[in-house]
């Protein structure tokens, strides 16, 4: 099993146990440094996520793993919250967010990518209504997001 399918394996076991706990979870990387694997999973809960809250999902975690036995070997858990510029990849995480300052990558029609700062409006249908810096409202086709992250 390639890095991908492991990744995206490891998320649908362990989305319904954080789920259940109270957590969002925002995206899992496994990575390979000087041979040890290290499995670091992102949370999210509204006000925040605490220390006790990334030891409560790791427990939880930590179970659904041994049970599934996806990984062969060691690896190393760390579980934490994605930080204040967390990057945005559902429909839902830009709900949650509308009014808040982001940074948007947005492919263009020849394929280029175009960065764009601003607030985060409205989504409505497949469109995303964007503020720019200079108060200029734009429409951005949420398909033609390639990268976002919330700004400080």
């Amino acid at each position: 099993m390639n890095r991908a399918d492991l990744q995206d394996s490891v998320s649908a076991a362990i989305l319904p146990v954080l789920e259940a706990i109270g957590y969002d979870l925002v995206e899992t990387r496994l990575v390979v440094s000087h041979g040890r694997r290290t499995l670091r999973v992102f949370i999210y809960k509204p006000g925040g996520v605490n220390v006790g809250d990334c030891a409560a999902a790791s427990r939880a975690i930590s179970g659904v793993l041994d049970e599934s036995d996806l990984f062969k070997g060691r690896y190393f858990l760390e579980v934490s919250s994605p930080g204040a510029e967390r990057p945005l990849r559902s429909r839902e995480d830009f709900v949650r967010f509308s009014g808040r300052k982001a940074r948007i990558k947005v492919r263009t029609a020849d394929g280029a990518l175009k960065t764009i700062d601003g607030r985060i409006g409205a989504l409505e249908d497949e469109t995303l209504g964007f503020e720019l810096e200079d108060g200029t409202h734009i429409a951005v086709v949420f398909e033609h997001i390639a990268k976002a992250n919330l700004r400080l």
